[in-house]
C-alpha cells in the first residue's frame, strides 16, 4: 500500500539544531521511492559505527556524487557525521524527510 512508502522518526540529540529539535517528529519517504537525492536534502541513514543495529541517523547532505554521500549535522559541535565516519554508500540512505508533524507548533515542511 501507499502507506509502506512512508516511515516515521522521532529526533533524538542536538546534531540537526537549529532546523530539528530533540523530540521533533518527522515523516521519511523511503528511500527506494526516492526522486533523485541533491545536496541541501534531509536525509536518514544508516548509522555506520552500528552495523546491523537498525539506529538511523538524521542529516544533510553536503556532497553527492553517484554511490556515496557526504552527510552533515546542522550543529557540527554535536554532530557525528561524515567528519568522523566518512562517505556514506548511497545505499545506506533510508530515506528522505518531508515533513515534521509534532510538535503541532513546529508542523510543517523542514527545510
Amino acid at each position: 500500500g501507499v502507506a509502506a512508502a512512508f516511515f516515521r522518526v522521532v529526533v533524538e540529540g542536538d546534531s540537526m539544531l537549529p532546523t530539528l529539535e530533540p523530540g521533533d517528529r518527522l515523516v521519511v519517504l523511503r528511500s527506494g521511492y526516492r526522486r533523485r537525492l541533491r545536496t541541501g536534502d534531509l536525509v536518514t541513514v544508516r548509522d555506520p559505527r552500528e552495523e546491523g543495529r537498525g539506529r538511523v541517523l538524521v542529516k544533510r547532505i553536503t556532497d553527492l556524487d553517484r554511490s556515496e554521500a557526504e552527510v552533515s549535522g546542522d550543529n557540527p559541535d554535536a554532530s557525528a557525521d561524515s567528519r568522523s565516519f566518512g562517505r556514506v554508500p548511497l545505499e545506506s540512505v533510508t530515506g528522505r524527510v518531508l515533513y515534521r508533524y509534532a510538535p503541532a507548533e513546529r508542523a510543517g515542511r523542514v527545510r
